[in-house]
């Protein structure tokens, strides 16, 4: 054991200057594994999480870790959790509430006392069981390669080890450990498999965890060659247009497994997953389809699916009294200024509008566009309906959601970032102009 412990230390690059953050219950893997890690001479900070679901057991686990680590000389830290009010005020389970309370208690203490590492006594028949675990749910080829022995700050040191191997190390050193009544329970899911399902599976083949584990390393390297393609067309259908992801969907259709790809392709651009599988449909689905969470839209337009992380929808009503409001405009990220015509430098950025201020009227109105609206457009005498203005710029739905038009007495001056209109542009009679710049 301690060998291949050692190897996954020295493959990770863990040196005794580190310091690790050891996640201890007092059960028997975690403890076997502070064994083994002392044993590596390794620099450890014990930390122990009281969820109080167990009575008196619960405090008598919290007093032999904090033992454990005194025997050791490792700083101690623990938790007191009211686990059952977390998952009743978050509609979570019991399970649920204890592993995300753990987490967050972990990560915030390997932050405060300066640990780079947090080790998980998780061993190979945990690792079976969550692969059944995820088979069972529904998953991709990532589920079914496990958890990783090293990922970020999360180390898993005895993740290649089986618990009859555990159980071994303890009995030949010795090694006394806390025992939990409830693991012995199947009311909870990972304890059916461990002691319904997976017996079975060795009643078929005595070898099943041996064999399923061995899977995994070849789904692993599959997953690597996966990886490396998405990777592929990844760099050969999305494109950026600022903060917003473009997927051309004409890439994916050269391929058969394109519903995946692309559920990979949101993945990569950090997409929830439960929205990623909702966006799959987009791919037959007409122009101007969406699907949307939280801030994130997706909108199908025409052969691209465009991704927008920051989408707001909400609605847009400033009003500007009088000249020395001007500075308002602030409150929707523009800026004004008036500046004598001939100290003015005409600014092609599209985001800036140059106008005849003698030509504005007071109050202005800043708002979103409305179906109905119309303007001449810089270099035309006839009016042109918005909804046709932006159809003849290809604008997608998304493009279209954030256009804000400034009005003077009725009349529209700039539709933002895209035209101003013709009866407000400078000419050679101007003698004042109002510049306005989008922040």
């Amino acid at each position: 054991m301690i060998k291949e412990v050692y190897r996954i230390i020295q493959s990770a690059g863990i040196s005794k200057k580190d310091k690790i953050l050891c996640a201890i219950s007092g059960g028997i893997d975690s403890t076997v594994m502070l064994y083994v890690l002392h044993e590596l001479d390794l620099y450890c900070v014990v930390a122990h999480c009281n969820f109080h679901l167990r009575g008196e057991d619960a405090n008598k686990d919290e007093q032999f870790v904090k033992k454990l680590a005194a025997k050791f000389e490792y700083k101690f830290i623990s938790q007191d959790f009211n686990t059952e009010a977390y998952a009743q005020s978050n509609g979570i389970s019991i399970q649920m509430a204890a592993r995300d309370l753990r987490y967050e208690f972990f990560y915030d203490a390997a932050e405060k006392h300066d640990c780079q590492y947090i080790a998980l006594a998780h061993n190979s028949d945990d690792q079976v069981e969550t692969i059944l675990t995820n088979l069972v749910r529904g998953t991709g080829i990532r589920g079914l390669t496990g958890m990783d022995a090293v990922k970020n700050k999360l180390l898993r040191p005895i993740l290649n080890v089986s618990r009859e191997k555990i159980e071994e190390f303890a009995n030949e050193n010795y090694i006394e450990y806390c025992v939990d009544i409830t693991n012995n329970q199947t009311k909870y899911s990972r304890n059916k498999l461990r002691h319904k399902v997976i017996p079975l599976l060795e009643e078929i083949n005595t070898a099943a965890k041996e064999n399923i584990l061995r899977s995994v390393e070849y789904l692993s390297d599959t997953e690597l060659i996966m990886r490396e393609f998405v990777d592929y067309i990844f760099n050969k259908s999305v494109y950026f247009k600022g903060q917003t992801a473009v997927i051309e969907l004409i890439v994916l259709e050269k391929y058969s497994a394109k519903e995946t790809l692309l559920y990979e392709i949101l993945l990569k651009l950090d997409i929830p997953k439960n929205l990623a599988v909702e966006t799959i449909s987009l791919i037959e689905a007409q122009t101007g389809k969406y699907c949307e969470f939280l801030n994130i839209r997706i909108l199908k337009n025409r052969n691209n699916l465009i991704v927008d992380k920051k989408y707001n929808p909400k609605e847009i009503f400033l009003q500007i009294p009088d000249v020395e409001s001007l500075s308002l405009m602030q409150q929707v990220n523009y800026k004004a200024s008036i500046i004598n015509y001939n100290n003015y430098k005409i600014d092609k950025d599209s985001n800036v509008a140059g106008l005849d201020f003698d030509k504005i009227k007071f109050p202005l109105i800043i708002r979103n566009w409305n179906d109905g609206d119309r303007f001449k457009p810089f270099g035309m005498n006839n009016y042109k309906k918005l909804s046709d203005f932006f159809s003849d710029l290809k604008l997608s739905s998304f493009e279209k959601d954030k256009v804000l038009v400034f009005i003077s007495d009725d009349d529209i001056f700039w539709v933002s970032s895209l035209r101003i209109d013709n009866r407000f542009k400078i000419t050679a009679q101007t003698t004042r102009v109002l510049e306005i710049k989008r922040s």
